[in-house]
């Protein structure tokens, strides 16, 4: 179920470039999604205005827990089992530099919000960014870490309601604006400046006569046993366009992949732990070898978990 949960994450992305995720999902008439579901559409978009976090949104706030006790909580008993962290720290140059990353890698840990609080999230984090960087380095990133988080709380005035494209230019000026003036001009570049644009070509469309982008709550055809392929495809394209059915037909062919490729996996752990002449040490040592084989060094993790390695 995880998995397949991640695959519908994906398609959205894929389907919407993030625009719709990012925007027509941000300020829809106050609806209250948590993080982690906001987070996983792909779009990453910051809490909708009138959500109140309560005592979450201070990131000065205690936690009541030691980074490796959240560690713990998410990564061996939560859902961060079998994943890396995403994005990056941007300090690749020896110096924290502004990048699209650093929000990619706050957005990973916020995906925990529920299993544990804000306040353990940025104890997670802080550990974290320290003893990747060290203290100087790992200064300036928890402090574009409260402004990020100061960003993702705020309550904008202006909701974006896509029935009503008088609201969509006012949403989207007022959040650039906000945006530049607490994390500043680079920093809000290096974070939004491709979501930015992308919704500014999703208004150009909108505004061309063309048929409306779809609704992101509209289910995305999917392939099944008894659909036509040729269907589900002509679908696609007179819903989303070429392209992005294009995206959709090459995403469903990974996930193919990835499921022959797990099963594969299965089996032959199957095969290993019934064979009596192998050791428990013989068994692992053979089962990591086929994951080294047939996987990739970024899924070995996600099979192991899901294997029970």
């Amino acid at each position: 179920m995880q998995m397949q949960a991640w695959k519908m994450a994906g398609v959205a992305a894929l389907v919407l470039g993030g625009v719709a995720a990012a925007w027509m999902g941000l300020n829809r008439s106050g609806e209250a999604d948590s993080a982690s579901a906001e987070s996983a559409s792909g779009g990453w978009g910051m809490i909708r205005p009138g959500v109140g976090q309560g005592d979450a949104r201070l990131p000065e706030g205690q936690s009541a827990l030691t980074a490796e006790q959240v560690r713990a909580k998410l990564f061996q008993q939560g859902s961060f089992q079998g994943t890396e962290p995403n994005g990056d720290w941007c300090t690749s140059t020896g110096k924290l530099s502004p990048c699209n990353g650093l929000r990619r890698r706050f957005e990973y840990y916020l995906l925990g919000m529920g299993e544990v609080t804000v306040a353990d999230i940025r104890t997670l984090v802080n550990d974290e960014a320290r003893r990747a960087n060290g203290e100087e380095l790992g200064d300036g990133i928890m402090a574009i870490w409260d402004k990020y988080w100061r960003l993702r709380t705020h309550e904008f005035r202006n909701a974006f309601v896509q029935s009503d494209r008088n609201t969509w230019m006012p949403a989207f000026e007022e959040q650039r604006m906000v945006r530049r003036q607490i994390l500043g001009d680079d920093w809000a570049r290096a974070f939004f400046d491709d979501e930015e644009a992308k919704f500014k070509q999703y208004v150009a469309q909108a505004e061309s006569g063309q048929p409306p982008p779809p609704d992101p709550g509209e289910p995305v055809p999917q392939m099944a046993p008894g659909k036509d392929p040729a269907a589900v495809h002509a679908e696609r394209v007179a819903r989303y366009g070429v392209d992005a059915a294009n995206r959709l037909a090459k995403a469903d062919e990974e996930w193919a992949d990835w499921e022959r490729r797990l099963a594969a996996a299965r089996g032959e752990w199957e095969r290993l732990k019934s064979s009596q002449n192998l050791s428990e040490v013989q068994r692992k040592q053979d089962m990591q070898a086929y994951v080294n084989a047939n996987f990739k060094p970024d899924e070995h993790l996600r099979v192991k978990a899901l294997l029970n390695l």
